[in-house]
Parts: structure tokens; sequence; C-alpha cells
């Protein structure tokens, strides 16, 4: 074989060499990204339906006889033929305000208490 022709033979095994590489890696990544695409899915909908069994739950709770119950009574509402009675809280009386104290007289400045000091008032 001439040597032109092997040239070109390990250009052209060479050059499907990196393609392969090229592609193989490129699948991986693609690999990877869809595996963690997946697993975000899988937490949202654990988390979907963890939220959907408290509600569920909720519900249940909400429309049971003994929660309406304790709602209304903190309403202060009461079943016929009950009387309510609401204890009110008597406020503490207010504070004896004190007439204001007259402000004190500013002081003079360092400088002009030098000046007074030296030159007399």
């Amino acid at each position: 074989m001439p040597r032109g022709s092997i040239q070109l033979l390990v250009i052209v095994v060479f050059t499907f060499t990196l393609y392969f590489i090229w592609d193989f890696s490129q699948r991986v990544v693609t690999s990877v990204r869809l595996t963690q695409s997946e697993q975000a899915g899988e937490l949202q909908v654990a988390h979907a339906q963890a939220t959907q069994t408290a509600l569920v739950e909720k519900k249940k709770q909400v429309q049971s006889d003994a929660y309406v119950e304790s709602v209304v009574r903190g309403w202060h509402w009461g079943k016929d033929g009950e009387t309510v009675v609401v204890s009110l809280i008597t406020p503490a009386p207010t504070p004896v305000v004190s007439a204001p104290q007259p402000a004190p007289t500013p002081e003079a400045p360092w400088w002009q208490q030098i000046l007074n000091f030296l030159f007399g008032s």
C-alpha cells in the first residue's frame, strides 16, 4: 500500500474514533441529566402525595362534629337553650402623668467657655 493511502486510512480511523468518543460522552451527559430530571420529578410527586394526604386528613377533621363544636365555642356561640357567658378583662388603670420638667438651659460650647474665662462675660 502506498504511504498516502495508509495516511488517509489512519486519518479516517482517527476521525471515526473521535466522533464515537464525542458521541458516547454526549450520551452519558444526556443520561445523567435525564436521571436527575427523573429524581426531581419523583421528589415533586412524593411532595404532592404528602400534601394530598395531609389535606385529606384536614378535610376529615374539619367535617367532624367535634371540630365544628370547638370553632363555634371559640366564636362565643351557644346551642339553643344555652346561655353564653363571656368574661371581660378589666383594663389596667392608666398611669398618672406628672407635669413635664423644664428643659435645662443649654451649656455654651467649649470655645465660648474659654473666651468667657479669658475675657469675662
